[in-house]
């Protein structure tokens, strides 16, 4: 073998040798970007999470609810029932842009029979026409609409009335959530509603303090 066929082989390998490299360059620079591409999904996945996490953390939740508020007489015992329609913020942040819509409007069973009433009903259902909106909503003042007493739940065992409400809102960043709330009455018929202690207990001292009064004009008289 002549020195001149020596030195060609010689460098045909080291280019076979350089392909074998660059190959191997290649397979390891490919595997690393997709590690570094997967390393890049989970880090994004983590601060959508994260975000997420944080949103839901701080976000507003508006929630409309049925709340049920006995009636209590001097001596502490349970008269009747009043039904309240509450709208209301559950969430740390202001809602903003609250729009509500039912599914038939809201109406009580029993005719109403003062101005306030009936006004509350007009107010309730204006407010959830779909078309009102609601610029903002704290977590300190919710809204209360009167909406029946306990004629509500009926007589025997006739189904209650039911409401179906949707409710669309945003957060201080624009951000938009939805909720649909369903407020049946029919659950709620046969529970049992128990006055607030500190309300029965100021029943008690106004019922005492009326006792007082009446035995003052007595010995007075």
């Amino acid at each position: 073998m002549t020195e001149t066929i020596f030195w060609a082989a010689v460098q045909g390998i080291g280019t076979v040798l350089a392909a074998i490299a660059a190959m191997i360059a290649l397979v390891l620079a490919g595997r690393q970007l997709g590690e570094l591409v997967s390393s890049n999904k989970l880090l994004t996945a983590s601060n959508n999470a994260m975000t997420e996490s944080n949103v839901a953390l701080t976000r507003p939740y508006v929630v409309v609810d049925l709340e049920f508020l006995p009636s209590v007489s001097r001596s502490g015992e349970t008269l009747g029932t009043s039904v309240f329609v509450v709208i209301k913020n559950d969430g740390k942040t202001a809602a903003h842009n609250i729009r509500m819509s039912t599914d038939r409007p809201f109406e009580s069973v029993s005719e109403p029979n003062t101005d306030g009433w009936r006004k509350s009903l007009e107010d309730l259902n204006r407010m959830a026409n779909g078309a009102t909106i609601l610029r903002s909503l704290t977590n300190t003042r919710p809204l209360k609409y009167y909406l029946d007493g306990t004629e509500l739940f009926g007589k025997a065992d006739e189904p209650g009335p039911s409401w179906t409400v949707s409710v669309d809102y945003e957060d201080g960043e624009g951000r938009g959530f939805h909720d649909s709330f369903a407020l049946e009455v029919e659950a709620w018929r046969r529970s049992i509603v128990i006055a607030d202690p500190l309300v029965r207990i100021g029943k008690y001292i106004d019922s005492v303090a009326h006792e007082v009064k009446s035995l003052t004009k007595a010995v007075n008289s």
